[in-house]
């Protein structure tokens, strides 16, 4: 190959690369959209409701929110200079420009795995709590979250013999996370359930499954899809990649939205049924749970008929 042609490849490489750059900066900025969007609603819910934890939920969805910001300007000022580097003569830009280049790449994936930490780290969060603060259970995942974070940082840099692999933690990681917090929710629910029977109450304990179920369905399609490309469809990646930059910030803020809309729906849903209670027992015969049995006040259950919030601890700490 003359050096022409190598300069040629090398021109293409720069196009195929600044196209690349283009497609994920604009899928970013459709999903930082919507985004932005579930971001001021979850804000409005949070200052209007009394929820358990709330402080902590701010901290966390405004956290995300300047990563996700950080993520998207970093996209756009990159998926620029690459076009500019495909725009020169020179294959591979100047000297400046592919220093530029470089950097601007590290500090995007930098970002992204740091944004990552905070998701996870909001996830084992409410994991704790649902395993009444004990360390046992959450001690795996908690390994897997440090494990994820630092493969995936240390695979940012241009020498880095472990690009990408983070990808192939984070999956596993946000699917033990979940089943985990989703189990716990499923053994105290059996628990209320001999103490309240009614149907309002199965009703909450299913709707915060449903919506840890969600969030975490909706990450890991995202990573599936990412791991499952291969290398010669390059543009799917590219966008999916966008896609997974704002999917973790996504996830979790669109339950906090659905957890403050549902409790209207909810409230339309029970006033047709009518209030169910316990049915078949005397007023004073209602059994009284265990010791061992979390009591409703602590999962914010409360008897048939009281209009306040009933969502179990993990729909408050989203």
């Amino acid at each position: 190959m003359t050096s022409i042609d190598s300069d040629l490849l090398n021109l293409e490489v720069d196009y195929l690369v600044a196209v690349e750059k283009l497609t994920t900066a604009c899928a970013e900025l459709l999903l930082y959209g919507i985004h932005v969007v579930l971001f001021i609603l979850a804000l409005r819910i949070l200052a209007r409701r009394k929820t358990a934890g709330k402080k902590v939920l701010r901290i966390y969805t405004v956290v995300m929110a300047l990563f996700g910001t950080a993520q998207v300007i970093i996209s756009v000022v990159t998926a620029v200079v690459a076009v500019r580097i495909a725009q020169t003569d020179i294959p591979g830009g100047s000297k400046e420009m592919e220093n530029t280049y470089l950097a601007l790449n590290m500090a995007q994936y930098a970002t992204f795995w740091f944004n990552n930490l905070v998701s996870d780290s909001l996830l084992f969060y409410r994991c704790f709590i649902i395993w009444g603060s004990r360390w046992p259970p959450v001690v795996l995942p908690g390994i897997l979250i440090a494990a994820t974070f630092t493969i995936g940082f240390a695979g940012t840099f241009p020498t880095a013999v472990v690009g990408g692999s983070g990808f192939y933690l984070a999956g596993p990681t946000n699917l033990i996370l979940v089943v985990l917090t989703a189990g716990r929710i499923c053994w105290i629910r059996r628990d209320a359930m001999r103490v309240f029977p009614g149907g309002e109450v199965l009703s909450r304990y299913n709707a915060a499954i449903t919506m840890l179920l969600e969030s975490g369905t909706l990450y890991l399609i995202i990573i599936t899809i990412i791991l499952a490309i291969p290398a010669r469809e390059a543009l799917i990646y590219a966008a999916s990649l966008g896609v997974a930059f704002h999917m973790i910030n996504i996830a979790p803020t669109l339950i906090v939205v659905r957890v403050g809309l549902g409790h209207n729906i909810q409230d339309t849903i029970q006033s047709r049924r009518g209030n169910i209670t316990v049915s078949g027992r005397p007023p004073g015969r209602i059994p009284v749970p265990p010791p061992q049995v979390l009591r409703p006040e602590v999962l914010h259950i409360r008897p048939s008929g009281d209009n306040d919030e009933l969502l179990t601890r993990a729909d408050s700490e989203v």
